[in-house]
């Protein structure tokens, strides 16, 4: 995706798009990102649904996300094991007998690539459905995100003919659909971009992803200082334009390493609110804004 002559407006291509996928390093704002999207979207008047799929997180944790009204479905290997599979047997009491909660989770956990298969059918059944203009995947951390999209290869390969192999065919023609994107979110530090190219290699080595947007957020705002600084500034004052100017040009450097990515870079400036639900709305009015940095 990523242009040599000219970057495309994040919103613009976002409304293009019938899957957007998000992935990045724990801890830096993920979530608040992708619910930020789904509502820049909403505000076009576009159907939005959002999925999340966070196998170690606590879901009552997020609760305040719904006050932004938004149709969103939190995901769980189980509940998605047991609807494919009552699709398939049709017979609900059968599935009972034969399965109980505990017998159903160590059966999952036990099979490799299972949950990660059941969880990406899941989404590929919604995305078949198309009851929303767009989809919003909230994926894991970059290491589990590419377990999501490597077990249906796995599971693919592994079947060489017959219904399963035709079924993890479907997720993966998902991933690498020209309507789907992948957007990486990070922050302009050393230790999140570092993994970030680790992913995109990764991601590369497995298919062609359509990837989109590397996401910074909690960007330092660049703005003019005074060089020399005034000798009327206090002491206090001074070193903290001098702070600001080292941050400012630490993430600069930082960044330069990721701009041989095959990602649109959009940074993101840091805001003040540590709430998540005001960080998302003042997400949403950045994300949107026409003017690509």
């Amino acid at each position: 995706m990523k242009s040599s002559t000219s970057k495309p407006s994040f919103l613009a291509d976002s409304l293009k798009r019938k899957i957007i996928f998000f992935t990045g390093k724990g801890g830096v704002g993920k979530t608040a990102m992708a619910w930020a999207t789904a509502l820049a979207l909403q505000r076009q008047k576009q159907r939005v649904k959002i999925v999340s799929w966070s196998p170690f997180n606590n879901p009552s944790e997020n609760s305040a996300l719904k006050d932004f009204g938004i149709p969103w479905e939190q995901l769980d290997s189980v509940s998605c094991f047991k609807e494919y599979a009552l699709k398939t047997l049709k017979f609900e009491k059968f599935f009972d007998a034969v399965f109980d909660n505990k017998i159903l989770k160590a059966f999952i956990g036990a099979a490799p690539g299972l949950p990660e298969t059941v969880i990406a059918g899941k989404v590929w059944d919604l995305f078949d459905r198309a009851e929303q203009d767009t989809l919003i995947v909230d994926l894991p951390a970059t290491g589990h995100a590419l377990s999501f999209f490597k077990s249906p290869m796995g599971i693919e390969k592994m079947f060489a003919s017959g219904f399963v192999h035709r079924q993890a065919g479907q997720i993966c023609d998902m991933f690498i659909d020209p309507r789907a994107r992948l957007d990486i979110v990070t922050l302009p530090e050393e230790m999140p971009i570092l993994e970030t190219q680790q992913f995109v290699e990764s991601a590369l080595n497995l298919a062609h992803f359509p990837l989109g947007f590397l996401l910074v957020n909690q960007c330092t705002p660049d703005f003019p200082i005074p060089n020399p600084l005034p000798k009327e500034l206090s002491r206090e004052v001074t070193n903290c334009l001098i702070d600001h100017q080292n941050r400012v040009r630490r993430e600069t450097l930082v960044l330069k390493e990721a701009s041989n990515l095959p990602l649109v870079i959009k940074k993101l400036p840091r805001f003040s609110t540590e709430v998540l639900k005001e960080t998302i709305e003042r997400l949403a009015e950045s994300l949107a804004e026409s003017l690509e940095s």
